[in-house]
């Protein structure tokens, strides 16, 4: 018992110490980041659409390839949705549809500067869906349901984005992602597409 502690003691003191050193020479950098989404819907077939407000949090991984460019692939839990509102023979009605995804974006990063660095970002991202619920509210009542059976399982679209990092391993950053594809599953070939603007906040671990 005592040796197998022991050798998973230097295992972990290697990895802290080592990983680091590793990464940097291999001009690797790993941080996590989150923030906050604004998102949308966009499609011919949206009653007065609203932004929702939800989180964003996950984590990157930096390739460089050449001393100002670089691969930045990023696993992110990402909540977006809609708002909408309407009127049915008098009586409004507010539809709420949040959509919880785990999304991939594989980005290209190209930095200026050299101690503070701004940045811009663009590439593709591929996201799973994780959960979806909608709520109805008919003055002043509401109703909320899962609707995973009336949402496509996957996304992809694109990324763009523009930040700054800084000395001390902090980043701020804001992007905008557009949806390519429908995400209605319901069978009546509804147009509706995800969008959405991220503000976030990254921290590089090493």
């Amino acid at each position: 018992m005592r040796k197998t502690a022991f050798v998973l003691l230097v295992l972990v003191t290697a990895m802290v110490f080592g990983l680091p050193q590793y990464c940097s020479a291999q001009g690797l950098s790993l941080g996590i980041k989150g923030g906050m989404n604004m998102s949308n819907f966009t499609g011919d077939s949206l009653t007065n659409p609203e932004s929702l407000t939800g989180i964003a949090i996950g984590g990157y991984a930096t390739i460089g390839l050449l001393p100002n460019i670089a691969i930045q692939p990023e696993v992110f839990y990402s909540q977006k949705g809609c708002k909408e509102s309407g009127d049915y023979l008098g009586t409004p009605i507010e539809l709420t549809t949040r959509i919880n995804y785990l999304e991939i974006p594989v980005l290209a990063k190209i930095s200026f500067g050299a101690i503070v660095k701004p940045y811009i970002l663009a590439g593709p991202y591929f996201a799973t869906m994780i959960g979806a619920t909608q709520e109805v509210t008919v003055s002043g009542v509401s109703v909320s349901g899962d609707i995973d059976d009336f949402v496509k399982s996957s996304d992809m679209g694109l990324t763009f984005g523009a930040g700054v990092q800084t000395p001390v391993k902090l980043s701020l950053e804001a992007r905008y992602s557009m949806g390519l594809n429908s995400i209605d599953d319901s069978g009546w070939d509804i147009d509706i597409k995800n969008s959405n603007i991220s503000l976030l906040v990254g921290f590089a671990l090493f």
